[in-house]
């Protein structure tokens, strides 16, 4: 009767175990929501298909903060993921010792594209990122909009 009882205890616990590991499993990339961790190029090695693996926020003003933090991080990945080709390629032409001294100053919406302001600390130059509304509203099932910073100008 003993071994009958020690023989549906472990199963029980062995059943347990599974089932928390399976709601684990199941649930790994939504619950990913730390952005410092997020790796545009991850997929997911046993299904083939790609873990939703970049942040994307749903605010404008947050959308273009990100984006100046992976620049400033020399992050070219998530840059490439958060601006338009152009916008990606101007930063890269821009970055310098100087690219994580931006302080954002403003921001105001003009049509369908929100421009947000930044001045850098150390040069005093000054920076606008204009983020297209229309792509973040048009956000697919997982949140995502990437590309949505169209536009850069840089000024002293």
């Amino acid at each position: 009767m003993k071994s009958t009882i020690r023989n549906r205890a472990a199963a029980l616990g062995i059943a347990t175990v599974a089932g928390l590991a399976g709601l684990g499993l199941a649930s790994g990339p939504a619950m990913a929501a730390d952005a410092s961790l997020a790796d545009s190029s991850s997929q997911s090695a046993s299904s083939g298909v790609d873990a939703q693996s970049v942040y994307y926020p749903t605010n404008s003003t947050d959308y273009a903060n990100e984006l100046v933090r992976a620049w400033g991080t020399d992050n070219t990945d998530r840059v490439e993921a958060f601006a338009s080709g152009d916008v990606a390629e101007q930063l890269a032409d821009h970055d310098g010792d100087d690219a994580t001294h931006w302080d954002q100053t403003g921001g105001e919406r003009t049509g369908d594209t929100t421009y947000v302001t930044y001045e850098n600390t150390v040069t005093g130059e000054k920076m606008a990122l204009g983020v297209s509304e229309k792509v973040i509203d048009d956000q697919n099932e997982w949140g995502s909009a990437p590309h949505a910073v169209t536009y850069v100008q840089f000024a002293d």
